[in-house]
């Protein structure tokens, strides 16, 4: 018999603004309590969460919050969405479904490496609301040589999700010279608009020096900026900046007018451009869900 060692052992807690995860197209603008544990399904070199994500062998920290417990806590501070990250969700498959059956008031968010079988994938989003998926690379190798783990499946996941009635959006992580030349990120964002969709939300993300990969330079505001320049020319409707402050980086624009539908400074949210999910000038429709 297997037994998950981190069931309900909770070694973070925060009450986050939703944009932290990141997610900008559900519920923009409202918290969401953050929790996780420790270990992880993959063993990603330049992991920035690593203290946790590599614990192995049932040695991790955590507080014991049983599924009722937590939704007591999220049910008192007021919170109506619920995101398991720090670590891979998927460690905590059986913790983050147990309390799916207590209350389908909260909302429950996954930020996932995507690195799931079918199986548990299929029980995940018939229980979740939203889902940022982390696409580590566009190219086996980086995955087989850094992340430790296999492409195909991460891709498999995203397909199912994106086919499902889970918000999606993905975070894409620039290391310079590794997972960030002009053809790998075409490749990507093609993937994105012909096997998901253009209005899928994509975060080029600014990698810096951690964990065990130390010997590239960090990511620079040009780099992000080409990125998405690369997206914008796949056809991508919703293209964000993260890590770094970059103008207009982190704004939701109309595709169709070019308003600024949703504003954000730092993590305060605006959105007076926006209504029932489409843009207050034209009314196009912005693929947010509230």
């Amino acid at each position: 018999m297997l037994i998950a060692d981190n069931y309900a052992k909770v070694a973070a807690m925060h009450i986050d603004p939703m944009e932290k995860k990141p997610l900008y197209h559900f519920r923009p603008g409202e918290e969401v309590m953050s929790i996780g544990s420790w270990g992880c399904n993959m063993g990603c070199l330049h992991c920035q969460n690593h203290s946790l994500s590599m614990v192995r062998d049932g040695g991790g920290p955590g507080k014991e919050i049983t599924p009722v417990d937590l939704v007591g806590i999220c049910r008192r501070e007021g919170v109506r969405n619920l995101a398991f990250t720090y670590n891979e969700p998927t460690i905590w498959h059986e913790y983050a479904m147990d309390i799916a059956e207590l209350d389908e008031g909260i909302a429950l968010i996954y930020v996932s490496n995507g690195f799931i079988c079918p199986e548990a994938l299929d029980e995940v989003c018939s229980n979740i609301s939203a889902m940022n998926l982390d696409v580590k690379a566009f190219s086996d190798d980086f995955y087989r040589k850094v992340a430790k783990a296999r492409l195909a499946p991460v891709l498999e996941t995203a397909e199912t999700v994106a086919s499902s009635d889970v918000h999606l959006e993905l975070t894409y992580l620039l290391i310079p010279d590794l997972n960030d030349d002009e053809e790998e990120l075409q490749r990507f964002c093609s993937w994105v608009a012909e096997s998901l969709s253009a209005d899928v939300p994509v975060h080029f993300s600014a990698y810096h020096r951690d964990h065990r990969l130390t010997d590239r330079r960090d990511t620079s505001a040009a780099d992000l900026l080409r990125a998405r320049g690369i997206a914008h020319e796949a056809g991508l409707k919703h293209v964000y900046l993260g890590n770094l402050p970059i103008p207009e980086g982190r704004d939701t624009i109309c595709p169709l007018c070019g308003e600024v539908a949703i504003s954000r400074k730092g993590y305060r949210t605006v959105t007076n451009g926006m209504l029932h999910g489409r843009c207050n000038v034209c009314g196009e429709a912005l693929n947010v869900r509230g």
